[in-house]
């Protein structure tokens, strides 16, 4: 049972905003009040009502002066925290003086504002995502030269495009146009590097254009399609419910950093045929990835909560889900008929 601590600050002016909490999904909460009027509320929850329990303060807490709400991750505690069951209608757990508002929304995920952080973090165009996308770029070269997958298994592992893809997905699902302007920066920056540095390679390294782990990312079926949605599928519900990086990555990585490396790799070498294959087969997996992880992220309910992101989701976010199918059409146009 993944625990999150919800620390709440409610100003003088707005005091008992906690009591508005639902009780029942609160494993246990403290309350201790300031000097000043104000009150520190600490709230200790399971990861899927966290939330639903934000959002019931936030929406009449969030104009006052003084009010904040922070999101930290519980690792454990002592005694060890056990949700009961009850058998009527009575909460489970209950302290006293609060009174219960309703039944919160359970969901089978983190909470959007915790996946928004997660995604500015991964998604933060440094010298530490430069390099591992060089480095990730330099291991998967090495492994499809030498024909041995597990090589490329291990710049999979690295996973410097993960963040930028789902942060694609997340910001057209939101319709976050600041979001998705920092993901196509920090995406197009990946991808260029892992380009140039490829043809690098192919330019002054011996390559074997027939090698099995070069020669399989040329050819581009309609499976190769439902790869890239089960990596979409895959990778995003992972992230939802904050499974490790590194193992989403494999996934990921899977669909689109091999046959980048390897478009690189055959257009440095002059294999021109070869380099458009590849490139077809990292553009459908692209175009796939960013529309099931968009399907997978409405699917669990991630939607703006405010009327305003509300407005700005509904400008923006249908017209890009179009796109991505009409991509995904011409993609699989251009398979049928190639």
């Amino acid at each position: 049972m993944a625990l999150r601590l919800i620390q709440i600050y409610t100003p003088a002016e707005k005091p008992d905003l906690h009591k508005q909490l639902d009780l029942e999904n609160i494993i246990e909460m403290w309350v201790t009040e300031q000097q000043d009027g104000s009150k520190h509320v600490r709230v200790l929850c399971e990861v899927e009502y966290s939330e639903s329990l934000m959002q019931q303060v936030s929406e009449s807490g969030e104009n006052y002066d003084g009010f904040r709400v922070i999101l930290l991750s519980a690792e454990a505690t002592i005694p060890k925290a056990e949700v009961e069951e009850s058998t009527d209608d009575t909460p489970a757990i209950r302290p006293s003086g609060y009174p219960a508002v309703g039944e919160g929304e359970k969901v089978h995920r983190i909470s959007i504002v915790e996946m928004y952080e997660d995604v500015k973090e991964m998604i933060d165009l440094s010298w530490v995502y430069v390099t591992l996308t060089a480095m990730s770029t330099l291991v998967a070269a090495t492994g499809m030269l030498r024909d041995n997958p597990a090589i490329v298994i291990g710049a999979m592992v690295i996973a410097p495009l993960l963040g930028p893809n789902v942060g694609l997905s997340l910001a057209t699902t939101l319709g976050d146009q600041n979001l998705l302007k920092q993901s196509l920066k920090s995406l197009l920056t990946g991808f260029s590097l892992a380009f140039l540095l490829s043809v690098g390679l192919g330019l002054f390294l011996p390559v074997n254009a027939e090698v099995p782990e070069l020669l399989s990312r040329t050819e581009v079926s309609f499976a190769d399609i439902a790869l890239g949605i089960a990596a979409g599928v895959a990778g995003v519900l992972s992230f939802t419910r904050g499974i490790s990086a590194a193992v989403i990555g494999v996934m990921v990585a899977v669909a689109l950093l091999p046959p980048l490396v390897a478009t690189g790799l055959y257009l440095g070498t002059g294999e021109t045929e070869l380099a458009l294959g590849a490139a077809l087969l990292m553009f459908t997996y692209v175009v796939c990835f960013n529309l099931a992880g968009i399907i997978t992220l409405l699917a669990q309910g991630v939607t703006p909560k405010t009327w305003r992101e509300k407005r700005e989701q509904t400008r923006f976010s249908p017209y890009a889900i179009i796109v991505w199918v009409i991509l995904l059409l011409i993609m699989g146009a251009i398979i049928y008929f190639r």
